[in-house]
């Protein structure tokens, strides 16, 4: 009688198969949770910036602001500014922190080139947006100061 205790090289090769199909399987689930994440993750940064540009501005007694556009100084492609005003005349804005590290494939939008925030902490307000492939996002910054980050979008 022969030994029966091994394993052949096609059983390898069986189980490596089974592997690879159900790998194949689930790979685009986990790439869609992957999206679905850096969403998410690129919506609650942007609103932890903005939560940060009002304290600063409350706690520093200088305007800030998370400017996208038109800020004056070079805005990352997709990405957005922090900044802080000067506090002597010329009114002179100077950037704290630069954000282009958006994950690829987002799309960002807005309905105002700054949210500036004021000594009391109120703010000039605005609607950010951000598309990918998994979805929307929507950061608002109300007049009063308040930061929500919701999905697909907040209420009014």
């Amino acid at each position: 009688m022969g030994d029966d205790r091994g394993i052949s090289i096609i059983e390898i090769l069986m189980v490596a198969l089974a592997l690879g199909v159900m790998a194949g399987m689930a790979m685009p689930s986990v790439l869609r949770t992957l999206e679905v994440y850096r969403l998410r993750g690129a919506a609650w940064n942007l609103a932890g910036d903005l939560r940060l540009a009002r304290q600063k501005a409350v706690s520093l007694q200088l305007d800030h602001r998370v400017c996208f556009a038109n800020c004056g100084d070079a805005v990352p492609a997709g990405g957005y500014l922090l900044q802080r005003k000067n506090s002597v005349p010329p009114p002179v804005w100077f950037v704290d922190v630069r954000r282009g590290d958006l994950p690829d494939g987002l799309t960002l939008t807005w309905n105002a080139d700054a949210v500036t925030y004021d000594l009391k902490g109120e703010a000039s307000g605005s609607r950010v947006t951000f598309t990918n492939s998994a979805g929307t996002y929507e950061v608002v910054a109300s007049s009063s100061g308040r930061v929500r980050a919701c999905k697909p979008t907040c209420p009014p």
